[in-house]
């Protein structure tokens, strides 16, 4: 809500079971989503107060995928870390217990964190391969907290730097030094515990 008091952002609805890697689905979803977006208006108008004059000023670009392909990783994130406030010898970050989605709702309000380990964006399999943002190795809880924004900001600088560091080492990225990312990581300002 605004200072005046008008919602000018909302997430109305949510559409299980569409492959977000399927173009023909996600067209199907921006229709179907846009046709519930103008009921649940309608709901609200007749409903809420406060809302009897509101209108629909635009829709979001685009539907927001929060779930497709994530990597099976060197560690999976499961729910106790970010819930448990884990702490990672290859820590390349941290970020706040927040989750927001598979009904759950905790709202980063107590100061808890938990430390993002590199081995999350890291493949068992696959050498010279980092992963950064919402497709980090984990369970569907911690998916819920390393999909936002600010933790894949987390996940991304820590990759660009990994890489950047295991080129200077001469070495891959499943050898890299973690206490010289780490290094090179403070030095940019990131908190790491």
């Amino acid at each position: 809500l605004s200072d005046a008091g008008e919602a000018t952002n909302l997430n109305l609805v949510h559409q299980p079971g569409v492959d977000g890697t399927d173009a023909a689905e996600l067209t199907r979803a921006e229709m179907e989503g846009r046709a519930q977006t103008l009921h649940a208006i309608a709901a609200l108008k007749h409903a809420v107060p406060g809302f009897e004059k509101s209108k629909l000023r635009n829709f979001g670009m685009q539907v927001g995928v929060r779930d497709t392909r994530k990597i099976v990783g060197r560690y999976d994130l499961v729910g106790e870390d970010v819930r448990g406030e884990a702490r990672f010898d290859d820590s390349v970050g941290i970020f706040p217990e927040f989750v927001d989605g598979y009904n759950i709702l905790i709202l980063p309000t107590t100061g808890r964190y938990f430390q993002v380990p590199l081995r999350c964006m890291q493949s068992p399999d696959v050498d010279n391969l980092l992963v950064a943002g919402r497709c980090v190795a984990g369970d569907k809880v911690s998916h819920a907290a390393m999909r936002n924004m600010m933790a894949c900001t987390v996940t991304g600088q820590a990759a660009g730097t990994a890489a950047a560091v295991s080129i200077r080492e001469g070495t891959s990225t499943h050898h890299v030094p973690v206490d010289a990312v780490q290094r090179e990581l403070v030095q940019q300002g990131v908190r790491i515990s």
